[in-house]
């Protein structure tokens, strides 16, 4: 993979941000913050691979750069959750996702276990729940997903893959959504299992309807270039 930044300057880049926004001293060191940047750095490839957006290629190399803010908001994720994996470095994770919600005024939990293939597009406004994710996953702006668990206290809602989310999407409650499924803007899912193959939308008259997809491609399939099954 491009990137735009070696590893030992990624290391220094994000210790100087940490450092301006938290000026506790604490310096960004240590053999699990290495270990958790190059996993975080392979996480990073292993998605961005997947991606069909030019800015994610370079010749026909993947390419990540650090003033990317969407690419940078997805590997401070994989950053994060892969630091709290090797270490539980608590502090670290914690200002990690803060720093994000500085930079690109979204949240995400390192906790959470996002797919290892996902997109962010400009999702400013957007929160992350700790759901149970699917890969080819497309998040805009304004999206909301809720943390909330089944009748056995198991992370829901579980989402399927292909979900594509547009601005000011809203998924609440612990039901299901299935796979290949498109939820528009401004639309709510509220307490509502929705099938395969479906379009969640507002309609003209502001109420939330669901149809079947008349399309061959699921919305998402436009953001990634293998075939979302």
């Amino acid at each position: 993979m491009i990137t735009s930044l070696s590893t030992e300057e990624l290391i220094e880049y994000i210790g100087h941000q940490l450092d301006t926004f938290f000026p506790d001293k604490k310096k960004l060191k240590g053999e699990d913050i290495k270990k958790a940047i190059s996993l975080g750095l392979e996480r990073t490839e292993h998605c961005f691979k997947h991606v069909a957006l030019p800015a994610y290629f370079n010749g026909g190399e993947t390419k990540f750069s650090h003033l990317h803010s969407d690419q940078y908001s997805q590997f401070l994720y994989y950053f994060s959750n892969s630091l709290w994996k090797i270490s539980e470095n608590k502090e670290i994770c914690d200002k990690i996702t803060q720093l994000n919600k500085f930079l690109n005024g979204m949240f995400w939990s390192y906790k959470g276990e996002l797919p290892d293939i996902f997109i962010l597009i400009h999702p400013v406004g957007t929160v992350i729940g700790n759901a149970v994710y699917s890969d080819f996953l497309v998040v805009l702006q304004n999206v909301t997903i809720n943390t909330n668990s089944d009748e056995h206290g198991n992370p829901a809602p579980t989402l399927g893959r292909g979900l594509f989310l547009g601005a000011g999407a809203k998924i609440i409650g612990g039901k299901p959504v299935g796979d290949r499924v498109s939820i528009g803007v401004d639309a709510l899912v509220y307490k509502q299992e929705i099938k395969d193959d479906s379009v969640v939308f507002r309609g003209r008259s502001g109420a939330i309807e669901i149809e079947q997809r008349k399309k061959g491609k699921c919305m998402a399939q436009t953001f990634f270039n293998v075939e979302i099954k």
